[in-house]
């Protein structure tokens, strides 16, 4: 998208509000909402190849003419050592400035989070460092992503704690907060993803809803019309042919042996020895797998073809903008991709934030899916979403 075609959209310059993103990765939350309205001002991450993929994507955005991560300090650093003083200093903001302090915890954390192993475990302190920087940043608002998982850890315990914990983390700081467990295959991303997002405010009242972009209208009580679920076939319309023109548009080397396998599987069917799914490419994707610290990030098994996704592919299904360039080789870009919020996910939520408690005006539907470049996903008229 260039310059030119962005202004076309109708984005209008509004009073950016600022974000601190913690946990960046390969940046998705962070472009779902700085195309909501927010600005980067600070992103952070422990991972060196996450870091370099905002770099790039920052200079990339730049040549396009794009907003994203205009104005962004993008720092690698643990943290367990980052301190909010120098956080504040490098965003230029001073305490309780901040507008939307952004971010999720590894999801390994909370199994040795609170009353267990969170003492002697370095993933265990996570959450709690994310409190450290809520307490002394003292943000009007904040989100807080996990996986579903984290709903039931430990017979719900570890929920209500930290729930609790994010309410009301100091004396004289209380948070209204708003829990949503949301689908992204019912707001325009092509996969099956459940997500959590707890949302504090103490500057309105806690966010109500997050209205669904799609589904059935016969049985969905809806204000506007809905439209149908996104599918693997909208998310890889439009693609180059492996290895052409595209970042990251490359897939591994297959045997025989796994190739006569991938062949043999009809839509829906799992490998009984990589355990993933050939797609179907009239439905959403299944949800992107990730894989372990030492490895074993994968795509799905790709529709048509007898291998498994590009990670560029996958990037689709994620609803990451082509031009956005994953960093590393073999399983970085997938890793990045794999823990990553949707974008367009993001910037859904993001606007209900931008709207309901910031008072300012609601992107639409139409403006998100052109400044993310994710209009190939779309036959539709988006005026009303």
């Amino acid at each position: 998208m260039t310059k030119k075609n962005y202004k076309a959209v109708g984005v209008k310059k509004a009073k950016p509000l600022k974000l601190v993103s913690l946990f960046s990765g390969g940046g998705g939350l962070d472009l779902g909402l700085e195309a909501a309205g927010f600005e980067t001002v600070f992103a952070t991450d422990i991972d060196h190849h996450s870091c370099l993929t905002l770099e790039q994507g920052k200079k990339r955005a730049q040549e396009l003419g794009l907003p994203f991560l205009k104005d962004a300090v993008i720092k690698q650093a643990d943290v367990l050592s980052l301190s909010s003083a120098e956080l504040l200093k490098l965003a230029g903001l001073k305490r309780g400035e901040t507008d939307l302090l952004a971010g999720g915890p590894p999801c390994q954390a909370f199994s040795v989070f609170g009353k267990r192993l969170g003492i002697k475990d370095p993933r265990g302190q996570l959450p709690q460092q994310y409190l450290r920087l809520l307490v002394d940043l003292r943000p009007k608002t904040f989100m807080f992503e996990n996986v579903f998982g984290l709903l039931s850890i430990h017979g719900g315990e570890t929920f209500r704690d930290l729930c609790e914990a994010l309410a009301n983390p100091a004396d004289g700081l209380t948070y209204k907060l708003s829990v949503q467990r949301l689908n992204s295959a019912d707001y325009g991303v092509p996969q099956f993803r459940k997500r959590v997002f707890i949302i504090g405010t103490r500057i309105s009242k806690a966010l109500s809803d997050v209205p669904r972009i799609c589904g059935d209208n016969l049985t969905t009580k809806s204000a506007t019309k809905l439209v149908a679920m996104r599918t693997v076939n909208d998310a890889f319309k439009k693609l180059p042919p492996l290895g052409e023109k595209l970042a990251n548009h490359t897939s591994r080397d297959h045997s025989q042996r796994i190739i006569d396998r991938y062949e043999a599987l009809v839509h829906g069917e799992r490998d009984s020895k990589t355990r993933i799914n050939k797609l179907d490419p009239a439905k959403p994707s299944y949800t992107i797998i990730v894989g372990s610290d030492k490895g074993g990030g994968k795509g799905h098994v790709h529709p048509s073809e007898p291998r498994e996704v590009s990670p560029r592919e996958s990037a689709r299904i994620q609803t990451f903008p082509d031009w956005w360039a994953f960093s590393g080789t073999s399983r970085h870009p997938i890793r990045q991709i794999g823990n990553a919020v949707p974008p367009i996910l993001g910037a859904v939520i993001g606007r209900e934030i931008v709207s309901q408690i910031f008072k300012q005006k609601r992107k639409s539907f139409k403006e998100i899916v052109e400044v993310l470049g994710q209009a190939h996903l779309f036959r539709e008229n988006l005026n009303d979403l």
